[in-house]
């Protein structure tokens, strides 16, 4: 089995593609960046602290994100808040095994998550935050005065 490679050379930096124009969405989104660039930039010793950090905000962003999908009444909710629910597992899952020093799948997961945020972002969080302008949910007020 080989051994657990650190990858410093891999970093994850935000990108303005990655903005919805929901200032509150936005912040949690910047923040997700840099804790899986944290992690991406963990040394062994540090990775599983990195990843217990990302997986918390991780719960935190994503029920965020129910809760507006509630509030604002978006139709495939389900959908997004599934595939919220398999990403959380696979997160804690794969924390769960980091703690226990099986540091390879942690690596390999940190190293998918640009990929999947993008992807998720562009279209998931996209189609949220447009349902949420549509609907007047509160949270689009600060964005939209900001674009007046």
């Amino acid at each position: 089995m080989p051994e657990p490679m650190e990858n410093a050379a891999m970093v994850y930096e935000w990108d303005s593609k990655l903005e919805k124009g929901i200032a509150t969405m936005d912040a949690v989104h910047r923040e997700f960046v840099e804790r899986v660039d944290r992690a991406l930039r963990a040394p062994d010793e540090e990775l599983a602290s990195a990843l217990q950090e990302l997986v918390a905000h991780t719960h935190e962003h994503f029920e965020r994100e129910n809760r507006w999908m509630e509030e604002c009444g978006f139709p495939p909710i389900m959908i997004h808040r599934g595939e919220h629910q398999r990403v959380l597992e696979a997160m804690e899952e794969t924390l769960r095994r980091a703690r226990g020093g099986e540091l390879a799948p942690a690596r390999q997961l940190v190293e998918q998550l640009p990929a999947w945020f993008e992807q998720h972002a562009a279209t998931m969080d996209n189609a949220l935050a447009m349902h949420m302008r549509h609907t007047g949910h509160p949270e689009t007020t600060e964005a939209s005065n900001a674009l007046e």
